[in-house]
């Protein structure tokens, strides 16, 4: 069965330079449906009148939704919402969008019922959905053993479900395992498929095929509609993977592999370069063709002579080496390589001026500088292999790019290092290694000593002068994989930086952690204090915000290098750090220098604080020093990631401080925001943890502030 599609669309997919809008009627030619944003708050979607009227003239179904916020009166909201539709409701319901976490007055799903039920009064029998995603939900709605009651009031909704990169979505309760009627499944959809000037769209699917889709919603089908070629490009060759495209009849596409059973072509479409799997079946061979006329690079000139590169392998040399569209740099960028990755090459042009290579994950195809591209041998094919995990046991050990010492070196290990194998020589001689800060290549096996398929316990690395990373793995209450960087204080060139306000108002721009370990030149990073959104109505993202990411407020007391600009909520301690990198709690020492602020004490004068939360499992962050000051801790412990890392509840994670020796310890922002980064081997961050933000397994959340730590190279 395939299931119904369509897209749904805000002011986000209009261009505001470009006076055309989303072209309704060429989305129309590949989807059966549309939900299109009215608004937020108490201010309308700014395209939402046009979009409502062209899809409605372009025939496509339409339905409206309205992003809840707990900042503004809910009755007034629904009520702003039907207003703006005029009388024409749509043809499918209307949609309640409870995602938010502004933090307002209006929080809370007691606010929801009044939303929804104001809604109700002012639209009769009109059919309303609500739309949410399964982790939201589960922290946020009546919680299913002690108000089972309340939690029920929502079953009368249908469900719209966001949960991207899986094969079936996760539904939370009050509704069935397969009790949901949209699913929201990506948001990197191929915008210029469906019409829009954004490059990314978000897809839903419909529970069941169009014919379902129109009896459900008792929509006719058109008495002249033409069936279109509706023919999905897939992420992965089955038909439950992610949807990156759609092809239209006549579409032609290059074939870039097949699999092993012949029911799957990798494709690449000529027309946008999308590349993915389709049926074979719905695909008819043409033979070769000729390759576009793209001009010269784009640099003028005619068309150039491009010649086949099949077998051809090349290293990148520099540290990011962009892919383009086409043969020069006036094409649009398709994505990006990194030093030391060998890519197969494509096509070339025949000064080897511009090269087009695969992507080493198979997902993309695009060209680049041939300046940054040195010829290599083909990688060793990947084996059937078992992740295997060494010990180091030489004083200093080669990380080689290729499987025999005449390849060039790419780091080095440290004698009892820990690493784990990717792949094996046949003759077993060299191993192809992982260390935990990103550095990948092949190790002779001589100078390693196998410790078997199991990951020990705990391991342990150095990573930075007067640094060492511990990763543990438990089984037992629950599986739970936890993160600690152990910081000499005493190291040379040691410098801390809190995240810096961005407005002489004490504002700051929500960035991820990642990014601000690379936009400050830190070594060490880790997520910070909670933190509010600001009004969007006094403080312009625009005006505030110009390179990016939400003007928000911490809760606390936050100062950065001098500089103190928020003041302390009641209640929450405070971490102090002064000039000479002593740490206190509550009290500072000196004048205050960086100070970054928790929501609860963990550990005091060594044992765990009484009382804490013993039930609620959560990804959580946690900073403590020990008695004599000389040791900083920085915890993160993964969670929401059932089979891999559940979560700790806050009297686990004060007991696991005290096992670190932490004498004073504070609880900071954890759940999508736990996230801990390093400088990667490749001078660029890299995540130690797994972050999860918005059901995403690896997606870092932009928040407020950060603790970040400097060391000297």
């Amino acid at each position: 069965m395939g299931y119904a599609i369509g897209p749904d669309v805000s002011f986000y997919q209009d261009e505001p330079s470009t006076p055309q809008g989303i072209d309704f009627v060429k989305m129309r030619q590949v989807a059966d449906f549309v939900i299109i944003r009215a608004g937020q708050n108490l201010w309308v979607d700014s395209d939402f009148k046009t979009n409502w009227k062209e899809a409605k003239k372009a025939g496509l179904p339409r339905g409206s939704y309205w992003f809840y916020d707990s900042r503004a009166d809910p009755k007034r909201q629904a009520e702003l919402w039907v207003e703006q539709l005029e009388g024409d409701l749509g043809e499918l319901p209307l949609f309640a969008d409870f995602e938010e976490s502004y933090n307002g007055p209006y929080k809370g799903w007691r606010k929801w019922y009044d939303f929804l039920e104001r809604l109700k009064q002012l639209v009769g029998q009109k059919e309303i959905f609500i739309y949410t995603a399964y982790y939201y939900w589960r922290d946020n709605a009546p919680n299913a053993s002690t108000e089972p009651t309340s939690l029920e009031y929502f079953h009368q909704y249908p469900l719209w479900i966001a949960n991207y990169g899986v094969s079936k979505p996760s539904i939370p309760k009050p509704w069935g395992e397969n009790e949901w009627t949209f699913w929201q499944f990506t948001e990197t959809g191929d915008g210029k498929l469906y019409g829009v000037e954004s490059k990314g769209i978000d897809l839903n699917y419909f529970n069941g095929d169009r014919a379902a889709f129109l009896a459900r919603f008792n929509l006719p089908a058109p008495a002249n509609e033409k069936f279109r070629v509706d023919l999905s490009i897939r992420q992965d060759a089955n038909t439950t993977s992610a949807v990156l495209g759609t092809l239209k009849q006549d579409d032609v596409v290059e074939r870039l592999e097949i699999s092993a059973d012949g029911e799957w072509i990798k494709i690449k479409r000529e027309s946008d370069n999308v590349t993915g799997w389709s049926l074979s079946k719905y695909l008819v061979s043409i033979g070769s063709t000729p390759p576009p006329d793209n001009g010269n690079g784009g640099n003028g000139g005619g068309t150039p002579e491009i010649i086949d590169m099949t077998g051809k392998w090349y290293r990148v040399t520099a540290t990011t080496l962009n892919m383009r569209d086409g043969p020069g740099i006036s094409y649009n960028k398709v994505g990006s390589l990194q030093m030391n990755e060998v890519v197969e090459a494509l096509h070339a042009l025949a000064d080897l001026s511009w090269i087009e290579v695969k992507h080493p994950n198979g997902s993309i195809t695009g060209w680049c500088a041939g300046e940054y591209l040195t010829s290599t041998n083909a990688p060793t094919p990947p084996s059937d292999h078992v992740r295997i995990w060494y010990r180091v046991n030489t004083t200093s050990l080669n990380v080689r790019e290729g499987p025999a010492a005449n390849y060039n070196s790419l780091g080095f290990l440290k004698k009892d290092e820990i690493v784990y194998s990717e792949d094996i020589t046949p003759d077993g001689s060299w191993v192809k290694v992982r260390r935990f800060d990103g550095l990948i290549g092949w190790c002779s096996t001589t100078y390693l000593l196998e410790l078997g398929e199991n990951a020990p316990a705990q391991l342990a690395q150095r990573i930075f002068p007067g640094v060492t990373y511990y990763r543990k793995e438990t089984q037992t209450p629950r599986k739970i994989v936890t993160h600690v960087l152990v910081v000499d204080l005493k190291s040379s060139g040691l410098q801390f930086l809190v995240t810096p306000p961005s407005h002489p108002s004490g504002a700051v721009c929500t960035r991820t952690t990642s990014r601000f370990l690379s936009e400050f030149g830190m070594r060490i990073a880790i997520n910070g204090d909670g933190f509010d959104y600001l009004d969007p109505a006094a403080y312009n993202p625009a005006d505030y915000c110009p390179k990016g990411g939400d003007p928000v407020k911490v809760k606390s007391y936050a100062a950065s290098r001098g500089n103190v600009y928020s003041a302390r909520l009641p209640g929450r301690p405070i971490l102090y750090i002064n000039a000479s990198n002593v740490i206190s709690f509550d009290t500072p020492v000196g004048k205050v220098h960086n100070a970054i602020s928790g929501d609860r004490m963990l550990v005091l004068k060594g044992k765990a604080v009484a009382g804490l939360d013993n039930t609620t499992l959560e990804p959580r962050t946690a900073v403590g020093v020990n008695q004599n000051g000389r040791w900083l801790m920085l915890v993160v412990v993964d969670g929401r990631q059932p089979g891999y890392s559940e979560g700790m509840t806050f009297a686990e994670l004060a007991n696991l401080l005290v096992s670190l020796s932490v004498y004073s310890g504070i609880n900071l922002d954890g759940g999508g925001s736990s996230t801990m980064v390093i400088e990667g081997a490749n001078g660029k961050p890299f995540v130690l943890n797994s972050p999860i933000d918005e059901l995403q397994v690896g997606k870092e959340r932009a928040v407020a502030n950060h603790l970040g730590i400097y060391l000297k190279k």
